[in-house]
């Protein structure tokens, strides 16, 4: 991930939310959706998420994450598979 500069800073707020939902097994769209925001701005935010852990991917992140407690396994919320669309 590109943008050195934001190496090592606190997650924001919709960082941290954007990842607990992305570590419940949401897709962009469906976090966009929870967090009233746009699919783009998602992205952005699990972007710049990866960036300031040192994450390869939005999976790394959500793993890095988790090992330093910035999100907890509690609060994992596991969609319903029947209606994950």
């Amino acid at each position: 991930m590109r943008n050195p500069g934001l190496y090592g800073q606190p997650l924001s707020p919709g960082q941290l939310a954007a990842l607990r939902l992305a570590a419940s097994g949401y897709s962009s769209r469906q976090i966009a959706h929870r967090l009233g925001t746009t699919e783009q701005g998602i992205h952005l935010r699990l972007k710049e998420a990866a960036v300031r852990l040192g994450a390869r991917s939005r999976t790394h992140a959500v793993v890095i994450a988790l090992r330093r407690h910035l999100i907890r396994f509690d609060d994992i919320d596991y969609p319903d598979q029947r209606n994950a669309a």
